[in-house]
């Protein structure tokens, strides 16, 4: 029982509470402790004072807001009238002087909320507009080429959100994998950073599991993701097309992948005329943060939709978060107490990928990760603000036809 009833109820409450959630459902963005609206507005005698959390949210949300009032109005309401989804704190009452609480949490200013009630609360109000807003139409990745080019035959593997980037750009070029006797090229990073990418390719496929969760889970088995083992991924196509065909490019950043792969193979990444591509990469350059968001959803999605129809609201989430800001270059790095493990996995793989002698393009050192500069955790900051700026979006476009 979640228990809000306050034992003290002083003059004035509910009445500056009402005016204040109008001003907010209006697009106001005035905080609570500075609110001096008319305390002498008539309240509805069945209104509930909405949670702490609820109109902190809706405050966050007007400051950004570019929406007509009347659609704005319908945005607060929907956040308003409903509680986030999952585990969280009780509805909190707000803070007002001579206030108390018989049972439940205290009252509270709704500014000093914990982000993560607020992100919370925004990730349900964020699904239930993808829900309630016509499919999108997120096309899949797919190259037309007017005219053949003299492209050498070779295949992509290893970490999914670099090998997609590299494969698009290598795309616009005119350069597709595929023919017969191919070269393989294996994209080497840090095992950390391969297995952030991992963690983003499942949750762009639906799962709902945390980074921490995720990184411990794989810690406790023997092998990793199977694209970030890259030993088994160079034994896997030197059984295909030999040893020597199997070429190792160690990609110190996701941001210089496409010229390393098209320096090993020789190829001009200049864009052809005759090529049209359609569609966003299948695994997005997310931001750890875009993909904590993603993942979210993904949890109320899994019991609110069917398959088909979730996919396809997956997808527009993740190419919006997408389009918000670039996510490539952002990465996690695994828990403190995950990090003997890591370096032993990615010392295993220099020594296993050395001994087989693979042609290696860079220093193969480069599989150990190094741990410094990286976040261990999304931040739920950033999550916030991509969920403000995703419920406006897709609550409607602002003048400008995006979000602020």
């Amino acid at each position: 029982m979640s228990g809000r009833a306050v034992t003290s109820r002083p003059a004035g409450y509910r009445e500056a509470a009402w005016s204040w959630t109008q001003h907010l459902r209006s697009a106001g963005s005035t905080p609570w402790p500075a609110w001096t609206g008319d305390p002498g507005q008539p309240v509805p005698g069945d209104w509930v004072v909405p949670g702490a959390a609820q109109l902190e949210l809706v405050r966050r949300l007007a400051e950004r807001s570019e929406l007509d009032v009347r659609s704005f109005a319908r945005l607060a309401d929907l956040v308003l009238n409903r509680s986030g989804p999952g585990r969280g704190l009780a509805q909190q009452p707000l803070a007002w002087p001579g206030a108390t609480t018989s049972f439940g949490p205290p009252p509270t200013d709704p500014g000093e909320v914990p982000l993560e009630e607020l992100v919370r609360v925004g990730v349900g109000a964020l699904t239930e507009l993808l829900l309630a807003a016509p499919q999108a139409a997120v096309a899949p990745t797919s190259v037309r080429r007017r005219l053949l080019t003299r492209t050498p035959a070779f295949e992509l593997d290893g970490s999914p959100v670099t090998t997609s980037a590299v494969r698009r750009a290598l795309a616009r070029a005119g350069h597709v994998e595929g023919g017969r006797a191919p070269r393989a090229v294996i994209v080497v990073e840090p095992v950390d950073q391969a297995l952030f990418q991992a963690w983003s390719a499942r949750a762009q496929a639906g799962a709902a599991v945390r980074w921490r969760g995720f990184a411990h889970r794989w810690a406790g088995r023997r092998r990793l993701p199977p694209s970030a083992d890259l030993p088994a991924l160079a034994r896997h196509w030197a059984d295909r097309v030999g040893a020597d065909n199997v070429h190792l490019v160690v990609v110190p950043t996701p941001r210089s992948a496409a010229a390393l792969v098209g320096d090993a193979l020789g190829l001009d990444l200049a864009p052809s005329r005759r090529v049209r591509l359609a569609g966003p990469p299948p695994v997005l350059p997310l931001s750890p943060a875009a993909v904590d968001v993603v993942r979210r959803v993904n949890a109320v999605l899994d019991v609110r939709v069917p398959g088909p129809r979730r996919a396809g609201r997956r997808r527009a989430l993740a190419a919006m978060l997408a389009a918000f800001r670039e996510g490539t270059g952002q990465t996690l790095t695994v828990p403190p107490p995950l990090r003997d493990w890591a370096r032993e996995q990615g010392q295993r793989a220099v020594e296993e990928l050395t001994s087989a002698g693979y042609p290696v393009h860079g220093r193969l050192a480069g599989a150990v990760p190094r741990f410094q500069g990286l976040a261990l955790h999304p931040s739920r900051a950033e999550a916030l603000d991509l969920v403000v700026q995703a419920c406006l979006t897709v609550a409607g476009p602002s003048p400008e036809g995006g979000a602020s």
